[in-house]
């Protein structure tokens, strides 16, 4: 269909608080995107408030990883571009024998090979060469001490096939090599043939039940199942026939056990021997700080969360504004936080969020809800920062692939979204006129392929930058 853009008149606010009107004018734009799902769309001009597009745009709809931006927009505002978590590390002596305290601080890049400064050699030299300036020889133990994060680890609102696969990964105060481990499995030809695994690294120390059998495609259809309070995992589904090594990755159950066994393993083969390992809640602190650990500032952080859609970051800040705002870091009070935040920002705010990342099917918010913090964003002090995470259209991150011609190259900054039944694009669209547009667009429940919608999505957006 031909959709008319009427005039239309919304009274929304600014983020001082002062009402503001936001006029539409008149134009033609196909909307000929889903037949049979719910589309939710609105680009308004950030500059003057026109609404451009207005299509449903006060129904809530399921965002998917359009939820980041919300998460990524509060935490820079509240906690500040230069925001860095911090882990610390201690020399103990009790009894006459050394010990090496590790107490995580939620740090969401522990271990990450996506900063230099973060992989898991850049963290433990310094602490090896503390413990050799202090005489250190040897270490009766290494305890690692996660109760940063207190709360339930498991998420209430989440699909179970999501829950041990790596993108369903969740915070940890001592989270470690982004709370991922690698499943390797063997398939022999034929189709329909049981699947054998071959390594686990590193050990999640549970046994894992093997029910994947072969396919004649070239897909990657396994999943794992289980949770950190769960004795026995499994992984199901099937992988491509005939392959000598095929690899899936699986959430960490207990990461900060991974960082002391990797932290002993470095330390004996560097001439300081350690006895042995554990995991405590609420360790007492000695005053002999060895080494503190500081992450990427947040703006390099949320850069990773926006560009490369990271679920476990987002986390990590929902439980990092949960801390600092409701006085707990777990789910519940993680996503309180998150609704009060934009409640009092964005007037008649109808969102509602389970997690920071998108991953539950049961957030919700409109278009207007997100154009409004988008343009809440573009006056923010931090407007610089928070642009520059977003990832821009034909480039990079996860808009690379749509507006790759040139004429539309570098038009679009913003970050897509989508899941079974779920795609989402929202950002700051740059028309031919020079006009800056905040916009969202949303689809639910769509019977049409990805790949046939998103080109419907992108199709518009062109409309409009060529339009307007």
């Amino acid at each position: 269909m031909r959709l008319i853009i009427g005039l239309l008149l919304l009274v929304l606010s600014a983020c001082s608080g002062q009402s503001q009107q936001v006029s539409s004018v008149e134009n033609t734009y196909s909307l000929d995107i889903t037949k049979h799902g719910s589309l939710s769309a609105m680009f308004v001009n950030v500059s003057n408030n026109n609404v451009i597009l207005g299509h449903q745009a006060q129904q809530r709809m399921t965002p998917a990883s359009l939820t980041k931006v919300f998460t990524t927009g509060a935490a820079i505002n509240v906690l500040h571009d230069d925001y860095r978590f911090t882990t610390q590390f201690y020399l103990q002596q009790h009894n006459d024998k050394l010990h090496l305290l590790v107490v995580g601080g939620g740090d969401p890049t522990l271990g990450s090979v996506r900063f230099n400064s973060t992989v898991p050699n850049a963290i433990f030299q310094p602490v090896l060469a503390a413990l050799k300036k202090s005489g250190v020889k040897g270490l009766q133990s290494i305890t690692v001490d996660n109760s940063y994060y207190s709360g339930i680890k498991l998420p209430s609102k989440r699909l179970w096939e999501d829950m041990a696969n790596y993108y369903g990964a969740v915070p940890n105060g001592l989270s470690y090599r982004e709370n991922t481990f690698h499943l390797s499995m063997q398939s022999p030809k034929g189709v329909d043939q049981p699947v054998e695994i071959i390594s686990v690294e590193p050990s999640i120390n549970k046994p894992i039940v093997c029910k994947v059998r072969t396919a004649a495609n070239n897909k990657d259809s396994a999943y794992i199942y289980g949770h950190s309070e769960m004795s026995q995992w499994y992984v199901s589904g099937s992988i491509p026939q005939d392959r000598e090594r095929f690899s899936i990755k699986g959430a960490l159950p207990n990461p900060e056990l991974t960082l002391a066994n990797e932290l002993q393993e470095f330390l004996n083969a560097n001439g300081v021997k350690v006895v042995s390992v554990e995991s405590q809640k609420g360790v007492a602190q000695s005053n002999k700080l060895l080494y503190k650990h500081q992450s990427p500032s947040l703006a390099e952080i949320i850069s990773v969360i926006n560009k490369k859609s990271h679920n476990l970051m987002a986390d990590h800040l929902l439980f990092e504004l949960g801390r600092g705002q409701v006085g707990k870091a777990d789910w519940d009070s993680g996503a309180l936080s998150l609704n009060n935040y934009w409640n009092g920002i964005i007037p008649d705010f109808t969102g509602e969020f389970f997690d920071g990342s998108g991953l539950s099917p049961f957030n919700a918010f409109s278009a207007k809800d997100m154009v409004m913090a988008l343009k809440a964003m573009d006056n923010s002090e931090y407007s610089h920062a928070f642009k520059q995470s977003l990832s821009i259209a034909g480039t990079d991150g996860t808009l690379r692939s749509i507006l790759k011609e040139e004429a539309f190259q570098g038009k679009v900054i913003g970050k897509s979204g989508s899941m079974n039944g779920v795609l989402a694009y929202c950002g700051y669209l740059t028309c031919n006129s020079g006009q800056t547009l905040a916009f969202c667009i949303m689809a639910n429940r769509f019977t049409e392929p990805f790949k046939e919608l998103r080109q419907n999505m992108e199709n518009l957006m062109k409309e409009i930058i060529l339009q307007n």
